[in-house]
C-alpha cells in the first residue's frame, strides 16, 4: 500500500528557482517538501552554469595572464593539465551542491529524489511510488539545452553546455554555434586555454540584447584572443570529416573544429509534469505563464526561475522563488523585472540594469545618457582595462537614474550600486555623495558624475567657446 504524505507546500525543482522557495516556506513555519530529479541540488546554475563556468573563467584567466606576463620567467615550460582543471571544477560544484542539501535538511524540508508528476486535487507523485498531498505547489523545473535536429550528429563531437564539462582533454579547436552569453563566455574561457575558436552567430552582433557598445568592445577583445566571429550567419550543414566536425555556413564558407558546442537557446523542462491536469497555462514557447505574484493560471500553483520564462538568470530565479514562497504562504509580494541585472562574464565583464535610452523613451521619460571610458580611473590602468566604460541613463529633468551599463573588471559586483539606485529611484547626485575608496573600480561612479557636471579631476574637459 502506497502511503500518502501531507504538506503545506511542495516545491518541484532544487535549483535557484526552487530551493530558496523551500527554505523560505520552512522559515514561515510551513511543512515543506522538495522534489529534485537529478539526485543533486543546485539546478542548472550550480551543476552546469553559473558555478562551474565562472570557476573556469577564473582559472583560465589566471593561466592566460601567467603565460602572457612579461615578468614571469620559464613560461615556455608551463603546461595545462586539463583533466585536473576539470576535477577541480567538479569539486567546487559538489561543495556548493552539498551545501544546499545541508541547508534544506537543517530547515526541516523533506527531500525526495525522483521525477514529479502532477495529478488532480494537488496530488504530486514522485516516480509513481510516493504520493504527496499539498495545499500549494511551486514549480521550478528549469530548462534544458535546445539542440536542433540538424545538430544531432553524435554526442562525442556535438556538445551542449552540460556535456562540455565531461571533457577530460581540451579540444584543439571548437565551433561555437550561438554568440549569446553562453557561447561567448565559453569562447573567452577556451581561447585563453589555447583552443582555436569559431563563433557562428545569426544576428548582426554577438550578445544580442546587450548594450551595443558593450557588445562591440567584447567582440574586439575576442578577436584579439584569436577568436574568429561570423555574424549574420547560420550553420547550414555539419558532418564528420577525418575525425573533425566540418560546418558549412550560410555564406558557403567551411569551418572545421575538433568539437562543436551548440548554444542556441533553452527549452522549458515541463515534459511529463502534467500541467494540463491542473489547468496551468503555458506560452507559445512552452514557458509557464505567471502574473506579477508568480501565480499561474491555477491560483494554488506558482512558478519561478527559468521555467517561468526569460530572462534565464539565476539571480532572477532566486528572487522569483522568494516571491513565490511569500505569496503561496499568504503574502502579497510583487516581482519587478526592471531591477534584474544582466551579467556576462566575458573579458571584460558586462553588467547592465534598468532601462536603455530607447526603453526609457517608451516609458515616457526624457532620457539622457553619459558614457565615460575608464582611462581616468587608476585601478583600470592597473587592471589593463582602460577601454572599459560606464554608461548612465537618467531622466533629463529630474536626474533620476533609470539604468546603466558597466564594462570593466568586477562589473558583476559593481552593478549592484546601479541596481540599488534604479530600484530606489535615486538621482545621479545621490551617487556623488558617497566616498569611493582609492584605487578601486568603484571610483568610476564618482568620475562619471563629475564629468557630467563639468568638474572632473581625472578627465580633461574642454571649455566651450
Amino acid at each position: 500500500m502506497i502511503s500518502i504524505e501531507k504538506y503545506d507546500i511542495v516545491v518541484i525543482g532544487g535549483g535557484p528557482g526552487g530551493y530558496p522557495a523551500a527554505i523560505r516556506s520552512a522559515q514561515l513555519g510551513l511543512r515543506v517538501a522538495i522534489i529534485e530529479n537529478r539526485g543533486r541540488f543546485g539546478g542548472e546554475c550550480t551543476l552546469y552554469g553559473c558555478v562551474p563556468t565562472k570557476a573556469l573563467v577564473r582559472f583560465s584567466d589566471t593561466y592566460w595572464r601567467t603565460i602572457k606576463s612579461d615578468f614571469v620567467s620559464g613560461k615556455e615550460n608551463l603546461s595545462l593539465n586539463f583533466a585536473e582543471l576539470m576535477k577541480k571544477i567538479s569539486e567546487i560544484v559538489s561543495r556548493v551542491s552539498s551545501g544546499i542539501e545541508y541547508l534544506l535538511k537543517s530547515y526541516g524540508v523533506d527531500i525526495f529524489f525522483g521525477r514529479a508528476e502532477l495529478s488532480e486535487d494537488k496530488t504530486v507523485y514522485v516516480d509513481r511510488d510516493r504520493v504527496l498531498k499539498t495545499s500549494k505547489i511551486i514549480i521550478a523545473t528549469g530548462t534544458d539545452p535546445l539542440i536542433p535536429e540538424e545538430f544531432k550528429l553524435d554526442k562525442e563531437h556535438v556538445l551542449d553546455n552540460r556535456e562540455i564539462f565531461s571533457l577530460r582533454k581540451a579540444p584543439s579547436s571548437i565551433i561555437i554555434v550561438g554568440g549569446g552569453y553562453v557561447g561567448v563566455e565559453f569562447a573567452t574561457i577556451l581561447a585563453k586555454l589555447g583552443v582555436d575558436i569559431h563563433i557562428v552567430e545569426m544576428m548582426p552582433n554577438i550578445l544580442p540584447g546587450i548594450d551595443l557598445d558593450a557588445s562591440k568592445l567584447v567582440e574586439k577583445r575576442l578577436s584579439s584572443l584569436g577568436v574568429k566571429i561570423y555574424k549574420n550567419t547560420v550553420v547550414k550543414e555539419i558532418k564528420r570529416v577525418n575525425g573533425e566536425i566540418e560546418a558549412r555556413l550560410s555564406d558557403n564558407r567551411v569551418v572545421r573544429g575538433e568539437k562543436i558546442l551548440v548554444a542556441v537557446g533553452r527549452k522549458p523542462n515541463i515534459e511529463g509534469l502534467g500541467l494540463e491536469r491542473l489547468g496551468v497555462e503555458v506560452s507559445e514557447k512552452r514557458f509557464i505563464k505567471t502574473n506579477k505574484y508568480m501565480q499561474t493560471s491555477n491560483p494554488d500553483i506558482y512558478a519561478s526561475g527559468d521555467v517561468a520564462g526569460p530572462p534565464l538568470l539565476a539571480h532572477k530565479a532566486f528572487i522569483q522563488a522568494i516571491v513565490s514562497a511569500e505569496n503561496s504562504s499568504g503574502g502579497s509580494v510583487e516581482y519587478d523585472k526592471r531591477f534584474i541585472p544582466s551579467i556576462v562574464f566575458t573579458d571584460p565583464e558586462i553588467a547592465q540594469v534598468g532601462y536603455s535610452v530607447d526603453e526609457a523613451k517608451r516609458e515616457g521619460y526624457e532620457p539622457a545618457s553619459q558614457r565615460l571610458f575608464l582611462g581616468g580611473v587608476a585601478r583600470a590602468v592597473i587592471e589593463d582595462a582602460e577601454t572599459g566604460f560606464i554608461k548612465i541613463v537618467m531622466d533629463r529633468s529630474t536626474r533620476k537614474i533609470l539604468g546603466g551599463v558597466i564594462v570593466s573588471p568586477y562589473a558583476s559586483e559593481l552593478v549592484s550600486v546601479l541596481s540599488i539606485a534604479v530600484e530606489l529611484g535615486l538621482r545621479i547626485d545621490d551617487l556623488g555623495k558617497a566616498v569611493y575608496p582609492h584605487p578601486t573600480m568603484s571610483e568610476m561612479f564618482k568620475e562619471v558624475i563629475d564629468f557630467l557636471d563639468g568638474r572632473s579631476f581625472h578627465y580633461f574637459i574642454k571649455k566651450k567657446s
